[in-house]
C-alpha cells in the first residue's frame, strides 16, 4: 500500500456492525491494520472504534445524533509524524454543512 491514504465519508462505524454480517466496519478495520494503515483519529486520540468523543456527522443537522463516520486511514510511519489532528465543531461548521471536517498535518 505504501504511503496510501484512504479519506472520506464511509458512512460506517462499528456501532452497527451485526455479528452474522460479513464484511462490517470492524472487518475493514481490522482488514486496514494488518496493511499498516490504521486511522488517523483513533491513533491521535487513543480512543476505541465505535468510542468516539468527537463527531464527524450530526444527522439531519441534529446535535442531539452525533456520529462518527469520517476518516483518515493512514499509514502508520506517517501517523508517527502527525502534527496535528481535530475534527471541526458544531457551532462554526453546521450552517455549511451536517458533516464536520477533519484536519490532518503531519
Amino acid at each position: 500500500m505504501g504511503d496510501s491514504f484512504i479519506i472520506g465519508d464511509l458512512n460506517s462505524n462499528c456501532i452497527w456492525d451485526q455479528w452474522d454480517r460479513w464484511w462490517n466496519h470492524s472487518d475493514v478495520v481490522k482488514e486496514l491494520s494488518e496493511l499498516g494503515i490504521e486511522s488517523a483519529y483513533h491513533y491521535s486520540t487513543g480512543e476505541g472504534q465505535g468510542k468516539e468523543t468527537k463527531p464527524t456527522l450530526y444527522l439531519q443537522r441534529k446535535k442531539e445524533k452525533p456520529y462518527h463516520i469520517d476518516f483518515i486511514f493512514a499509514p502508520l510511519n506517517k501517523l508517527e509524524t502527525m502534527n496535528e489532528l481535530r475534527v471541526g465543531n458544531f457551532q462554526d461548521w453546521i450552517a455549511i454543512s451536517d458533516h464536520m471536517p477533519i484536519y490532518f498535518e503531519f
